[in-house]
């Protein structure tokens, strides 16, 4: 599998799974860990607790799972690994395939998600915009642009 595909996986796998390392090891991660994002967790967590140095950032994003550049760090660790096997590659780009189908993301505070093909999400005090806009346009309070 070429490097760009590789890091594509490493990438597209965090968002799925991040709520699983957010939850650490209660009840929620249980229930969330038979969803599909649990089975790519399951097929992922093995691979980094099996390199030392893989484990080690492992420990580090269940404590800080929020902190961008343990993130950065965890891909990397996990394209390292996708480089090191086209088995491990071919079967979490299954999972990930079937992911962005079947999951469906929830908005769990002021900001939004959106997941699949075709989403949109807005956040808060967001507006989106779509196909031809005409006529008056007001953006904000007492903000007005004319179009004729």
């Amino acid at each position: 599998m070429d490097t760009t595909a590789i890091t594509l996986l490493a990438a597209t796998a965090w968002p799925l799974i991040q709520p699983l390392v957010s939850a650490g090891l209660g009840k929620a991660a249980e229930k969330i860990g038979e969803s599909l994002p649990g089975k790519i967790w399951e097929l992922i967590k093995p691979k980094l607790e099996a390199k030392p140095e893989a484990k080690k950032v492992l420990t580090v994003l269940q404590n800080n799972p929020n902190d961008k550049d343990v993130q950065a760090t965890f891909r990397y660790q996990l394209r390292q690994l996708l480089e090191e096997d086209d088995s491990f590659a071919a079967d979490l780009g299954k999972m990930l395939e079937a992911a962005s189908s079947d999951f469906k993301a929830q908005n769990t505070g002021n900001g939004a998600i959106a997941q699949g093909t075709g989403s949109k999400a807005v956040g808060q005090n967001g507006m989106i915009i779509e196909g031809d806009v005409t006529g008056n346009i007001t953006i904000g309070n007492n903000n007005t642009i004319n179009h004729p």
